[in-house]
């Protein structure tokens, strides 16, 4: 250290007290990196590794990126897991005596990433974690929307995986003195990790916390607002009240359901195939793109908020001409929620502002629609006030930054006005002046120049030279290659007030900027909660757009068992070909729907078909069907296709178990479960002793609405023994050997699996073909039976809160345990018996 220059001693003073992160070194017009730091850059950004004196003869490695650019080199180390601590001249260097003073203004990690955020449909969340009493408790932000939201449940490693990437939560703040197994755990994850032990209570945030009443909710979320204001060095004042999430009503689907189903991404990125989102997604903000996600993962389970909801949808369908005003308004909108955040940051720029401006202009038109009533729930503040300000005072066609000047009206300050005046006039008399010097000297090609060391100069090339004359007053400045360089004493009195002008005026506005911001703080809650409604009014009228297909239908819903769609068709599948449609019912007589045929008869996409309109239906729009009676889901289970989780070292097997271990876990007699071919990763009769076992299991204990898609057509057998099983098939019909697809699904059991025959379609060679057909023959006549007995299942069956309960107990540590987790352990067994009670589940 002793011996390196002074600025890199300053460099190494910072990273000291920041070495988990890259620090970016603001040198002149660019941001430099030096040492380790400086390697990493060159790698993850491609940049080119050069060197600095360091002192004593020594070189530091250093690579750097221009200023003006710096966010996109920012985007793609945080992408990659890294911080970047940004620091920042803190005076002039044209005034600064000595080494300019630096510090950080801003650590930017993966998970608080805002200004450097691409304006996508996505979002990235921060996260605290805490643990007590056997509870994970999350407390999440958005820190770009300032969305906040909770959640607690039982210390489960699956859960909180399942968690974190379910709210795409990038980094994960924890107490220092966190279980080094869990600490293990986390690190598997691949997401980032960061310490903080400040918790201390804020009292400016306090009412963000109203609606949370949990001790350790409360601790969570001030461990990460202390961690926010440590790390972005400013206020969070955009920051929402924290939502729990266990208080919202809404359909759970867990992640592998979401994945299965195809709700956000196709499972085959690479393929054309659409996702749920892509499909609906006829949105004209970004901001309701992000919110019609949500809607997707978290449909309504409240009877009055989904008719609610349905009579904004209808409204809209019945009135498309106004519909389309309000789209092509929408249409002109910017990401509001973004700009909050800059503007709480006190980062926005003028074009952030001009943005807004744009946005203001189309709300009067945007909120006719709360005039009816269906749309009184969102009638907020228009800010006409604030939209009249700003109108005012920026010009829409000003310049992106402020350097450049002219970012406000004229009129809109007078001593502004009176600046620019000069610097208007100032151009207009060196143009003049020029000529004049022209004509003055006749020297043609004499021009006026500019540059910093100099200021304002004439420049006469070498061929001229023998026309400049004592007389003229010329003094030499500088000698070029191609000429000279000259001042005179009225080109350097015009200069004095011209570049003050300049500089006076950009001064001004970037105070006026600045109180600019200052006022619009003020109003960062109305601006939010009218961000909410244009981002939610955004989505209704894409949800319509879709609801106007003519063959598209509202359902009806009632809180009973029974779920019946008449003739309902895939929503993705049926724009690319003629679907063909099936109906679905489900009554407490028939609520296990056991579905055989061939592969290729369309088992997977009548079961997905079933999911999506139901959770079509629970958004509260219209859907693919003749007509629909809907009961409300709690839930949605799924197991199908065959995933790997290569990462974590599990088989196809492993993951079929635990999806469906899941399942059997968690589902309710009010859910929904979707099981396509289990116990194929394992051999024929373990496959279908589990998969009978399942089955069973599942009419049994749990008496929910389901499909188990099977190949084993021994367990057709169940009929017979189990009260609420159906035998469903998809209709095939072959001939002399050719078979040709239905996708009609019917009720009664397949006569075969047809397997062969797909074979044969598949071009299989022919001697394959025939060995297979005469192997086939001989199996089919040595008939499998299957157990016919439910002693096992109703012998082992134990109540779910039970089994909840004693996985707690068998977690427990007694000798870690405290006296408060104990009476909070209590607490929660009485809950769980409460609950089981009430809703009168087993």
């Amino acid at each position: 250290m002793e011996k390196l220059t002074p600025m890199l001693k300053q460099y190494m003073d910072v990273k000291k007290e920041y070495q988990d992160a890259l620090v970016m070194f603001r040198l002149g017009d660019f941001y430099e990196l030096f040492f380790d730091d400086a390697k990493i850059a060159s790698y993850e950004l491609d940049l080119v590794l050069t060197k600095r004196a360091a002192g004593e003869g020594k070189f530091a490695p250093m690579s750097g990126v221009p200023y003006h650019a710096v966010s996109q080199y920012i985007q793609k180390l945080v992408y990659n897991g890294h911080k970047v601590a940004i620091v920042e001249q803190m005076e002039d260097p044209a005034i600064a005596v000595g080494l300019v003073k630096r510090d950080v203004v801003r650590v930017i990690t993966p998970g608080t990433v805002v200004d450097e955020l691409s304006e996508d449909q996505s979002s990235v969340r921060i996260a605290s974690l805490s643990v007590f009493a056997g509870k994970y408790t999350l407390v999440m932000v958005d820190l770009a929307s300032g969305e906040s939201e909770c959640m607690a449940f039982y210390a489960n490693d699956k859960d909180l995986k399942e968690a974190i990437v379910k709210h795409r939560i990038k980094e994960l703040v924890i107490s220092s003195s966190i279980n080094q197994t869990l600490l293990k755990t986390l690190r598997e994850f691949g997401l980032t990790l960061s310490y903080c032990d400040v918790v201390d209570e804020h009292l400016e945030y306090k009412d963000l916390l109203s609606l949370i009443k949990d001790d350790i909710k409360i601790e969570g979320f001030y461990r990460l607002l202390n961690y926010l204001l440590i790390t972005q060095k400013r206020s969070v004042k955009h920051l929402q009240k924290v939502q729990d999430e266990t208080d919202q009503l809404s359909m759970h689907l867990d992640y592998a359901s979401i994945q299965n189903l195809e709700l956000i991404e196709a499972l085959n990125n690479q393929s054309k195939q659409a996702s749920l989102f892509s499909f609906l997604d006829e949105c004209q903000s970004t901001m309701g793109s992000r919110v019609l996600k949500q809607w997707i993962i978290k449909p309504l389970r409240d009877i009055q908020a989904i008719q609610l909801r349905q009579s904004q949808i209808q409204y809209l369908v019945l009135h498309h001409m106004e519909k389309e005003t309000y789209r092509s308004a929408l249409k002109q909108i910017y990401d509001m929620e973004r700009i909050i955040a800059k503007i709480s940051f006190k980062s926005a720029n003028p074009s952030d502002i001009v943005r807004l401006i744009k946005t203001l202009n189309q709300v009067p038109i945007i909120l006719k629609l709360c005039d009816y009533e269906a749309f009184r729930p969102y009638q907020v503040n228009q800010l006409d006030e604030l939209r009249d300000l700003l109108n005012k005072a920026i010009d829409e066609n000003s310049n992106a930054t402020l350097k450049d000047g002219f970012v406000f009206k004229t009129g809109y300050n007078a001593e502004l006005d009176e600046y620019r005046r000069y610097q208007t006039e100032g151009q207009s008399w060196l143009l003049e002046f020029e000529n004049q010097e022209k004509e003055r000297t006749q020297i043609k090609n004499l021009k006026l120049g500019y540059n910093r060391v100099f200021g304002y100069y004439i420049e006469v090339s070498k061929g001229s030279l023998n026309l400049v004359k004592e007389e003229y007053g010329y003094t030499r400045r500088q000698t070029l290659s191609t000429g000279e360089r000259y001042i005179t004493q009225t080109l350097k009195e015009k200069e004095e007030i011209i570049l003050h002008a300049a500089d006076k005026a950009y001064r001004l506005e970037l105070s006026l900027f600045n109180e600019l911001l200052e006022t619009l703080q003020e109003s960062l809650r109305e601006m939010q909660e009218l961000a909410k409604t244009l981002a939610t009014i955004d989505v209704l009228q894409a949800l319509a757009t879709i609801s106007e297909n003519p063959k598209y239908v509202l359902p009806e819903f009632h809180t009973g068992f029974e779920l019946n769609i008449i003739e309902g068709r895939h929503p993705l599948l049926e724009l690319k070909t003629s679907y063909v449609s099936n109906s679905t019912n489900f009554n407490p007589k028939e609520s296990l729907h056991l579905l055989t045929g061939p592969n290729m008869g369309g088992k997977s996409t009548y079961m997905r078909q079933v999911a999506l309109i139901c959770i079509m239906g629970q958004m509260g729009m219209y859907i693919p069907a003749d007509s629909a009676d809907l009961s409300l889901l709690d839930a949605i289970y799924t197991r199908m296709g065959a995933s790997d989780d290569i990462l974590q070292g599990q088989s196809t097997f492993m993951v079929e178990m635990m999806e469906a271990n899941n399942a059997l876990q968690k589902a309710t007699k009010q859910s929904l479960i979707l099981f396509d071919e289990i116990g194929r990763g394992t051999s024929t009769y373990d496959g279908m002793a589990l998969a009978q076992s399942i089955v069973e299991y599942i009419a049994t204990a749990i008496q929910c609405k389901t499909i188990f898609s099977t190949h084993y057509h021994e367990l057709t057998n169940l009929e017979t023994v189990l009260e609420t099983l159906k035998n469903t098939h998809v209709e095939v019909y072959e001939d002399k050997g050719d078979v040709c697809f239905l996708y009609r699904v019917k009720h009664g059991s397949a006569d075969k699996s047809y397997g062969v025959n797909v074979a044969k379609i598949a071009h299989l060679p022919n001697s394959v073909l025939e060995r297979a057909g005469r192997l086939l023959s001989e199996l089919e006549s040595k008939k499998r039976v299957v157990q016919q007995t439910l002693d096992i299942v109703e012998v082992i069956h134990i109540p779910t809160y039970i089994q909840q309960i004693e996985d707690i107990l068998k977690s427990l540590e007694i000798d870690e345990t405290t006296p408060l987790e104990a009476l909070s352990y209590l607490n929660d067994f009485k809950s769980l018996l409460k609950e089981s009670l009430k809703h009168g589940k087993n």
